[in-house]
């Protein structure tokens, strides 16, 4: 005897269950004969795309076809009943090679021989290789005018887009759980098997639209009672019973992690399957966020959750006493649990520690919630005292200007004055002479040549340089000195203020770059070369052992290239360090004071 979904697989397009715009489609092409040569079916398992393939194989061969169906009663329909030459349905799973889809195409060119169409249908298309798909590319676009080509696929992402764009697309979806009901209470009257309106919906909904997988579970539960009740689906399926999936969900959801725990121990012990337990509770809680966002009279009335009126009314207590936030969350944490049980070798330890992790998860978002509400509740109770610091100390950083109160006379306070004690008498500290100075900035006038020329004395000699140079301004007020002199004191700009925030610029703009020769100057500038801002260039004072290496010009076009970056208009320059430039100018002054016959003393 053949199993019922073999028995009762529909033969009409009447006998079609939930693809009403399918049907109704492909009858009006057989009526107004608008009949294509490729067509695709797509859609879940066991929803109707091969049943749907073979009556519409049966119909555009009919001699007479009633209401776009075949017959059944003409010659055509009678030799189709039986296996047939004309019509080749083959299996793309087993036979996906490069060979077979040559093989269709080398046969394509025969006529029928009893019908006017030839009819491929090729079953799980997504399975064939490239090669395949590649080799029936031109014969699925220009067959014969009497070859049609039906494609079924569970895969449609799968299909190269040179196949998808030469077919007629038919997208079939899974099938409502009350038509599922109907049609199952209908086979089980046609089978004589006695059964209870609920065991039916049961049926229904663990068949999850698929009409194959319906009838698969009503099949197992024909022979397993004289009566088909839910708590005999129940303890068929594995499935847990709708009262604990609904104490379940609530310990859940309340976290609590005792309830939870001994509920599982309680299924497990039943006999219950996790991965069904899994899916019911998914279920359950899909049910519930429905009617969370829609409200509980219109999810109801509009069959928009998928449950009988006892779980109904459990379905909406727990969207009464549930927010959305833990709805969807829990919801989340078990569609991840369900994918990992198809792989857990122990299905229980996963359920378990799939909802411990949810239920302490949550306990810890509870838990930071509560410290953030009592840091803001005390944040807000501050003493008036504490608060006016706080409001100082935010303030302190810029403060604004206090308008100045002039006070009147009546509010002006004298405050007593103390009598200052008598101070001791400061007893003299021998002074000590202090060291010879460099002039720091003498004036120009000092570098003039003296009107007369002498030969200075000893004593002139002996003196400090500070001395002599105030010696000479007042010998020589009016004297001029020319640019050839130099007279410059140039270790004087190297002392000028450091450019630190440039400095840091430069060095950040040099890390942002990949170059070597930006990882060089970077080397060098950390050889205590300090940046110094001066009125026409950007001074790079560099120590002796790395100012050679500073002067490269390709370390000057890097830090020019850098400046540019930072909006700098001024040029870098590479200066010496302040004692380097302190011996240069002894140098120049020697050079300079010799003149005047002046000897400058080591």
């Amino acid at each position: 005897m053949a199993t019922l979904y073999r028995k009762y697989r529909s033969q009409r397009f009447e006998d079609v269950i939930g693809q009403d715009p399918i049907v109704t489609t492909l009858t009006n092409q057989i009526k107004l004969n608008r009949i294509g040569h490729a067509y695709l079916f797509t859609g879940s398992r066991g929803v109707g795309k091969t049943s749907c393939a073979r009556i519409f194989a049966r119909a555009v061969n009919c001699l007479h076809p009633v209401n776009g169906s075949p017959c059944g009663e003409c010659e055509v329909c009678k030799k189709l009943a039986a296996d047939n030459v004309d019509i080749i349905e083959m299996d793309a799973a087993s036979n996906n090679g490069v060979d077979d889809a040559r093989d269709i195409r080398e046969k394509v060119k025969y006529l029928p021989v009893a019908c006017r169409y030839k009819v491929y249908i090729i079953d799980e298309v997504h399975m064939l290789t490239g090669g395949a798909f590649n080799a029936l590319l031109k014969t699925i676009e220009e067959p014969p005018e009497h070859v049609i080509f039906i494609l079924a696929t569970t895969e449609p992402q799968k299909l190269p887009q040179t196949i998808l764009s030469r077919c007629i697309r038919f997208d079939f979806r899974l099938v409502p759980t009350d038509v599922l009901a109907k049609h199952i209470a209908r086979i089980y009257d046609a089978e004589g098997i006695k059964y209870t309106a609920e065991a039916v919906e049961e049926i229904a909904r663990l068949g999850e639209g698929s009409v194959r997988d319906a009838l698969s579970v009503a099949d197992t539960l024909a022979s397993a009672a004289a009566e088909i009740t839910p708590e005999v689906v129940l303890s068929l399926t594995g499935a847990g019973d709708n009262a604990a999936i609904a104490k379940l969900f609530d310990c859940t959801a309340s976290r609590d992690l005792t309830g939870v725990l001994t509920v599982i121990d309680g299924l497990v012990k039943s006999g219950k399957s996790m991965p069904a337990v899994c899916r019911q509770l998914i279920d359950y809680t899909r049910n519930v966020l429905v009617c969370k966002s829609v409200g509980k009279d219109k999810a109801i009335a509009g069959g928009l959750i998928n449950a009988d009126k006892t779980s109904q009314q459990a379905i909406a207590a727990s969207a009464d006493k549930y927010e959305m936030s833990e709805i969807s969350r829990i919801l989340t944490d078990l569609g991840s649990a369900e994918s990992g049980l198809k792989y857990s070798v122990n299905p229980r330890v996963f359920m378990e520690t799939a909802l411990v992790k949810t239920v302490c998860g949550g306990q810890r978002e509870d838990d930071i919630l509560r410290r953030l509400a009592a840091l803001e509740k005390n944040s807000a109770g501050f003493p008036a005292e504490q608060k006016k610091n706080i409001e100082v100390a935010a303030t302190s950083v810029n403060p604004e200007p206090k308008p100045i109160e002039k006070k009147r006379p009546e509010q002006i306070i004298e405050k007593p004055r103390v009598k200052a004690e008598p101070q001791k008498p400061i007893e003299p500290q021998p002074i000590e002479p202090p060291p010879p100075e460099y002039e720091p900035e003498p004036p120009p006038e000092y570098y003039g040549a003296p009107e007369v020329e002498s030969v200075p004395s000893s004593e002139t000699v002996k003196k400090p340089i500070a001395e002599r140079s105030s010696q000479a301004r007042s010998a020589s007020p009016q004297s001029n000195v020319s640019a050839a002199d130099e007279g410059e004191f140039w270790h004087l700009k190297a002392t000028a203020e450091q450019g630190l925030e440039l400095q840091g610029k430069i060095v950040r703009a040099l890390r942002k770059s990949d170059a070597a020769s930006s990882a060089r100057v970077m080397r060098l500038l950390a050889r205590g070369v300090a940046v110094r801002e001066r009125d026409e260039y950007i001074g790079f004072v560099s120590p002796d052992d790395v100012f050679l290496q500073m002067g490269d010009l390709s370390v000057t076009d890097v830090l020019n290239a850098t400046l540019d970056a930072l909006g700098v208009k001024k040029r870098a320059k590479i200066e010496r360090t302040e004692d380097d430039l302190f011996q240069q100018d002894i140098a120049r002054a020697k050079q300079l004071f010799s003149r005047d016959g002046v000897i400058i003393a080591e």
